[in-house]
C-alpha cells in the first residue's frame, strides 16, 4: 500500500473514530434532551402540583377594594378644622392619592425598589435572574427580586405569613401580583404600595412618615425628605431616623430632636445616613436628579431637616379627645346596631373623621390657667400630726369625735434608701410564727371577691405626700406589696396574717432596723413615681344655646392619654345644688315667688335634733346663726341652708328630684343602703355619689337656655374616610321650665355675684353673671357655677382624697372668674335676655307682699325691693308685718296710758305672722328678732306714776329722780286726772289746787318744802 494510501487508511479510520465520537456525542444529547423533556414534564407535573397545592385555600380578590382593606388613623379636628389628635391603635396611616404624592418622592421609591415598575408585568425577570446568580456567587441567600406589584400583593393580601420565607409564600405572592397587574393600572398600584409600607416609628404609609419625621404632608416633601422616607423600606428599624429612648437612656453622644415628653426622648439615628445616601445614588443613576442635586443632598445635615411630629395637640391636655372617643365609641354602638368592640375598632382602623366642638383658642388659654400653681391654693395649713402626717376629722352625729390619718408624710414612712417602713406598732407576731399586721396602719388591706366569696386579699402601701420646693403638695398613690396570694389571709378581727412559711422562704422579705421596725425592701412594693399635685380642680365650660363643649379640663399637671377626668367625676355638690333641686321647682309652682317669705329660724330633723345649721352663725350662732324673716331671693343670694331645707320639705323630694333629672343630672341614688331621697340631698346636696362638673355645669344651662336642658356634646358630626357623613349629632333638647321661670331664677342667681352675695368673687367686669357658689360641709368640695350671656362654666377645687380646703368656694369663684375674663375677652357686654309675662314689682322685703308706708320706715332702713314676678303671680296684699307702735322711750316697752307724753312715741317694728320664742329653741335669736314689737308694757310708768302732774302739786315727801321719776310716799294715789289721793283720805285736785276733805277730822296741809331732788339712782324702790 502505498504511503498515499496509508495517509487515506489513517484518515479514513480517523474519520471513522471521529464520526464515531459525534455519534457518540449526539447520541448522549439526544438521551440528555430526551431526559430534560422526561424531566421538565416531570418538573411541571411537581411545579403543578406545588402551585395547586399552594393556591388551593386562595379566594378570588377584589384589587379595587384595597383602599377599604387599609387600617387608617382617624383624626379628631376642632370646630375650627385643626387637627386634635391622629387616633391610632398599631401605628399611624393616612391614605393619599397618588396625584397627592411628590415627585420627588415617587421617583425615590421607583429608582430604590422597581426601576422597570410601569415596564414589567408584576415580574422583573432580568432582575430575578441576576439576583440568583449573585445569590450563587455570595452563597447567600437570594434577595432583592420583589417588585413594587409583589411587595403590595404581600402586604396586602399576606400580611400574616409575610415573614416566613417558603416556596408556599412566593407562589401566592406571584399569584396575587399577576391578579392586581390584571386588574389595576400601574398607578392605582403605586398608590396602594405607597400607602402600605411600614416606614418605621407607627408609621404605615408616605403621609404618616412624612407627617411623622417632618409634620408636613407628602405632597411637600423635598428632594431630601423623599430620599429619607425611601431609604427607610429595606430595614424600618435600622434606616428610620429617628429613636425613641427612655430619659434615662439617652447618651451624652445622642443628638437629641425632641425632648418635650415626660418619659421619652426623640435622638437621632445615625445609622440612616448610608441607605439615604444610596437612595440619591439610585435617583441619579436613573437620572431623576441632576449631579448637581446629587452633589447639594448629600452634604446636607439631616438632623436639621427632622421635625418629629406629634399625634396630637401637645399644647392640651387628652381629657377632652378622650371624651370624644368614648362618646364616639357609644354613638357608633347605638346608631350602627353593633357591637361595642367593632364600634371601637371602627374608630382605630377605618379613618374617620371627627369634628368636635371644641374652641381650641379657649381651651388653650384654659390650660394656660391651669398650668400656673399661683392660681390655686396650697395645702400648708391643713390639719396634721406631730410627725406631719395629715388627718382627716371622724364625725359622728354631725360632731367631731377624733381624727384618723388619711395621708402619710411619704419621709415618714419611705427610708432614705427607699425601704417601706412598718413601725413595731403596727404589727405583731402569733405563737406559731405568723406575722400580723394591724389594720388602719400604713398597709391597707383590700378584700378580693368573687360572688361575695372571699378569693383573695391585695395588700398596699397607703397614700403619702411631699411638698416640693415651691410648697406645692403632691399626693403619690400606694400600690401593691407583693406578698403571694397563698401566703395571706384575716384573723377574727380582719387583720392580715402573713404565714410563717412565708417568712421562711424568704427571710429577706421582712427584715428589721435597729429600732424592731420592718423594712420591705423597694423591689417588694411599689409606690407611683410621679406625684399627683393637690388640691386638683376641673372646668367645663359649654354654649348652653348648643350644647357644645367648647372647654374642658379634668385635673392640674397632668399629662398623657386616658387619665383620671375629674371632669366626668361625681364629687358632692353641696350649695350649687340649691338653685336646681329646690328653687327652681319653687318658682315653677307659681306658688312661690322670689318675694316669697321663710323664716330663718332654728329647724328640726325627724330624730328633733335642730339641723340643719347655717354658714354664718359659726362664730356666735345663739345670736348670729339665724336672720328671720328672709325672701326666696335673699335666701338663695345668701346661699341659706333653712330656708333650702325647709323648700324642700314643702316641694316634696320627689318632685325635687323630677327637676334634677330634667337637666339631665344622672347620678341620683334613689335606692339601696344610702339614698339620695332626703332633704340633706336635695336641700344641702351632700349626695350619696354626687354630680360630676360637667352635669352640674350643663344642668345649670338650663336656667341659662329659657329653661331648655341641651344634652352636653363634644362632636357635630363624623364622616367616613370618603366624607359620608356616618354620624350627626343633633343636640338632644329637654323641656325643664318656662322662659320665665328661669329669667326670674337668673335674676335670682344673679343676685347672689353682682349683690353682695355669695358669688360676688366671680363678678365680671362689663358682663353680667348669673351663678352659685357650693361648699361642702367638711369644705372638702368648692365649686362655682355660673352664667353669662355667652356661655356657662362650671369650676369645682378639691382633693383626691377627703382634705379639707382653706377658704371653701371663694376660690373656686376666684378662679371661675379668672378663666371666663380671659374667654369673654372682645365680647359685647350684654343683658340676659328677658321674655315676654315678666313684670317688676316694689314689695316689702319683710312680708313679701305689697309696700305700705311702714315699709320704708323700717329700723333697719327702707325694705322696699323692687323684685321681679311672672305676670299674675306678684303680690295683690299690703305688708301686714310692718305694725306702729307707741312705745315708752325709757322702758322700750308698749306705753300705757301712764307713761308722760314726753317719753312716748311712735316706732316701726315687725309683726312675725307665726310668733317666735327664742326659750322654746334653746335660747336661740335670730338677727332680725330685736326689731320685733315688744310683748310687754311698760313697767317703770305705773298707777301711780304721772309725770305730766306739775311739781307743785305733788304730794309732801315725794322724791324726784334726775330722769324724772316721782316717788310717793306710802299709800298716796295719783289718779288719772292729776288727783291726789292721801293715805288719811284728804283729796286735792290739781286743777284749783284746793283740798277736797272728804275726811273733816284730817287737816293736813300741804306744802312743797318736803319734795326733793335726788341723783341716786338707788332710790327708785316704792310702792306701787
Amino acid at each position: 500500500m502505498s504511503e498515499e494510501n496509508k495517509r487515506r487508511s489513517k484518515r479514513s479510520k480517523g474519520s471513522k473514530k471521529k464520526s464515531k465520537k459525534k455519534s457518540k456525542i449526539l447520541l448522549f444529547l439526544k438521551i440528555t434532551f430526551l431526559l430534560f423533556i422526561i424531566i421538565g414534564f416531570i418538573g411541571v407535573g411537581i411545579a403543578a402540583g406545588l402551585v395547586s397545592a399552594a393556591l388551593k385555600d386562595v379566594k378570588p380578590i377584589d384589587p379595587s377594594r384595597i383602599p377599604l382593606m387599609l387600617d387608617e388613623n382617624s383624626f379628631i379636628y376642632d370646630n375650627k378644622g385643626n387637627v386634635l389628635e391622629k387616633i391610632q391603635r398599631d401605628g399611624l396611616r393616612t391614605i393619599v392619592k397618588y396625584e397627592e404624592v411628590d415627585d420627588d418622592l415617587k421617583n425615590a421609591f421607583i429608582s430604590t425598589e422597581d426601576r422597570t415598575f410601569f415596564e414589567h408585568h408584576g415580574f422583573n425577570y432580568k432582575r430575578l435572574v441576576g439576583a440568583v446568580i449573585q445569590g450563587i456567587k455570595s452563597g447567600g441567600r437570594i434577595k432583592g427580586t420583589s417588585t413594587i406589584t409583589q411587595q403590595l400583593a404581600r402586604n396586602i393580601y399576606l400580611s400574616e405569613i409575610k415573614s416566613e420565607r417558603s416556596l408556599t409564600r412566593k407562589i401566592k405572592e406571584a399569584y396575587y401580583a399577576i391578579q392586581l397587574e390584571k386588574s389595576l393600572q400601574k398607578e392605582q398600584i403605586f398608590e396602594a404600595y405607597l400607602n402600605t409600607i411600614y416606614l418605621g416609628s407607627g408609621a404605615y404609609g408616605v403621609q404618616a412618615a412624612a407627617q411623622t419625621y417632618f409634620s408636613k404632608d407628602a405632597k411637600d416633601l423635598d428632594l431630601v425628605e423623599s430620599a429619607l422616607i425611601a431609604g427607610i423600606t429595606q430595614s424600618p428599624r435600622r434606616h428610620s431616623p429617628f429613636i425613641t429612648k427612655k430619659k434615662e437612656d439617652v447618651d451624652e453622644d445622642d443628638y437629641v430632636l425632641d425632648d418635650s415628653d415626660e418619659i421619652y426622648t426623640i435622638v437621632f439615628n445615625e445609622s440612616c445616613l448610608d441607605r439615604y445616601k444610596d437612595v440619591l445614588f439610585f435617583m441619579r443613576t436613573t437620572n431623576s436628579i441632576t449631579e448637581k442635586q446629587y452633589e447639594e443632598a448629600k452634604n446636607v445635615d439631616l438632623k436639621t431637616k427632622l421635625k418629629p411630629g406629634k399625634l396630637k395637640n401637645t399644647n392640651i391636655s387628652s381629657f377632652f379627645t378622650d371624651l370624644v372617643k368614648d362618646e364616639v365609641i357609644d354613638a357608633l354602638t347605638i346608631e350602627l346596631d353593633i357591637a361595642k368592640e367593632e364600634a371601637r375598632n371602627m374608630l382605630y382602623t377605618q379613618g374617620l373623621k371627627i369634628y368636635s366642638t371644641l374652641d381650641l383658642d379657649m381651651q388653650t388659654n384654659l390650660e394656660n390657667i391651669y398650668a400656673d400653681n399661683k392660681n390655686f391654693p396650697q395645702l400648708q395649713s391643713i390639719r396634721k400630726d406631730k410627725q406631719g402626717n395629715i388627718l382627716k376629722a371622724v364625725k359622728s352625729n354631725g360632731k367631731t369625735i377624733g381624727y384618723s390619718i388619711v395621708l402619710y408624710k411619704q419621709e415618714n414612712i419611705i427610708s432614705k434608701d427607699g425601704d417601706l417602713i412598718i413601725p413595731k406598732g403596727d404589727f405583731k407576731y402569733a405563737d406559731n410564727g405568723d406575722l400580723i399586721f394591724l389594720k388602719n396602719k400604713r398597709l391597707d388591706f383590700i378584700s378580693l371577691k368573687e360572688k361575695g366569696k372571699l378569693v383573695g386579699i391585695k395588700v398596699k402601701v397607703m397614700d403619702s405626700y411631699k411638698f416640693d420646693d415651691k410648697k406645692d403638695m403632691y399626693m403619690y398613690k400606694g400600690n401593691t406589696v407583693k406578698i403571694p396570694p397563698q401566703y395571706k389571709s384575716y384573723d377574727k378581727n380582719n387583720n392580715l396574717i402573713v404565714a410563717s412559711e412565708f417568712l421562711k422562704s424568704n427571710p429577706n422579705f421582712f427584715k428589721k432596723d435597729s429600732n424592731g421596725n420592718i423594712l420591705i425592701s423597694k423591689n417588694n412594693y411599689s409606690i407611683s413615681s410621679k406625684g399627683i399635685i393637690q388640691p386638683q380642680s376641673s372646668t367645663v365650660i359649654i354654649d348652653y344655646r348648643t350644647g357644645e363643649i367648647k372647654a374642658l379640663i379634668g385635673g392640674r399637671n397632668i399629662k398623657g392619654q386616658k387619665q383620671f377626668n375629674r371632669a366626668l367625676s361625681p364629687r358632692q355638690p353641696g350649695s350649687a345644688i340649691k338653685p336646681l333641686s329646690v328653687f327652681t321647682p319653687a318658682i315653677d309652682s307659681k306658688e312661690w315667688t322670689e318675694a316669697s317669705i321663710i323664716d330663718d329660724i332654728p329647724h328640726y330633723d325627724a330624730n328633733g335634733r335642730r339641723w340643719p345649721r347655717n354658714w354664718y352663725g359659726k362664730s356666735d350662732p345663739k345670736h348670729k346663726g339665724y336672720w328671720g324673716l328672709t325672701t326666696l331671693r335673699e335666701a338663695l343670694q345668701h346661699s341659706m341652708n333653712v330656708p333650702a331645707v325647709i323648700l324642700a320639705e314643702r316641694l316634696g323630694i320627689s318632685t325635687c328630684i323630677e327637676y334634677l333629672k330634667k337637666m339631665g343630672i344622672s347620678s341620683i341614688v334613689e335606692s339601696g343602703a344610702s339614698t339620695d331621697t332626703n332633704s340633706a340631698a336635695m336641700g344641702l346636696g351632700g349626695m350619696t355619689k354626687g354630680i360630676s362638673p360637667l352635669e352640674l355645669t350643663s344642668a345649670y344651662g338650663s336656667l341659662a337656655n329659657a329653661g331648655i336642658h341641651i344634652k352636653p356634646f363634644s362632636f357635630t358630626k363624623v364622616t367616613d374616610r370618603d366624607g359620608n357623613i356616618i354620624l350627626e349629632n343633633k343636640p338632644q333638647k329637654n323641656y325643664v321650665v318656662s322662659p320665665q321661670v328661669a329669667y326670674i331664677m337668673t335674676d335670682m342667681l344673679r343676685s347672689g355675684v353682682e349683690e353682695g352675695g355669695t358669688g360676688g368673687r366671680a363678678r365680671l367686669k362689663n358682663m353680667h353673671v348669673a351663678g352659685k357658689t357650693g361648699t361642702t360641709s367638711d369644705n372638702y368640695d368648692a365649686w362655682f357655677v355660673g352664667y353669662t350671656p355667652y356661655y356657662v362654666a362650671g369650676v369645682w377645687i378639691g382633693n383626691d382624697l377627703q382634705i379639707d380646703l382653706p377658704n371653701g368656694s371663694r376660690l373656686s369663684a376666684e378662679l371661675w372668674k379668672k378663666i371666663m375674663t380671659k374667654m369673654h375677652e372682645g365680647l359685647e357686654e350684654k343683658n340676659f335676655e328677658k321674655p315676654e309675662g315678666i313684670i317688676r314689682v316694689a314689695i316689702d322685703k319683710e312680708s313679701g307682699k305689697l309696700p305700705t308706708e311702714l315699709s320704708s320706715k323700717d329700723p333697719r332702713g327702707s325694705t322696699v325691693r323692687n323684685y321681679y314676678f311672672i305676670a299674675g303671680t306678684q303680690p295683690t296684699e299690703y305688708d301686714d308685718v310692718h305694725v306702729e307702735a307707741v312705745i315708752c322711750a325709757e322702758s322700750g316697752k308698749l306705753a300705757t296710758e301712764y307713761c308722760p307724753g314726753d317719753v312716748i312715741g311712735n316706732q316701726v317694728f315687725i309683726k312675725r305672722p307665726i310668733p317666735y320664742n327664742p326659750e322654746e329653741h334653746g335660747g336661740y335669736i335670730p338677727t332680725d328678732y330685736q326689731y320685733e314689737v315688744p310683748k310687754e308694757y311698760c313697767d317703770i310708768h305705773t298707777s301711780n306714776f304721772n309725770t305730766n302732774t306739775p311739781i307743785e302739786n305733788l304730794p309732801i315727801g315725794t322724791i324726784v329722780l334726775p330722769n324724772g321719776t316721782r316717788i310717793y310716799p306710802d299709800g298716796t294715789k295719783l289718779l288719772i286726772d292729776g288727783t291726789i289721793v292721801y293715805p288719811d283720805g284728804t283729796v286735792k285736785s290739781p286743777l284749783d289746787n284746793t283740798n277736797i276733805n272728804k275726811n273733816p277730822e284730817t287737816n293736813n296741809p300741804n306744802s312743797n318744802d318736803d319734795v326733793v331732788d335726788s341723783d341716786d339712782d338707788s332710790l327708785i324702790d316704792s310702792n306701787d
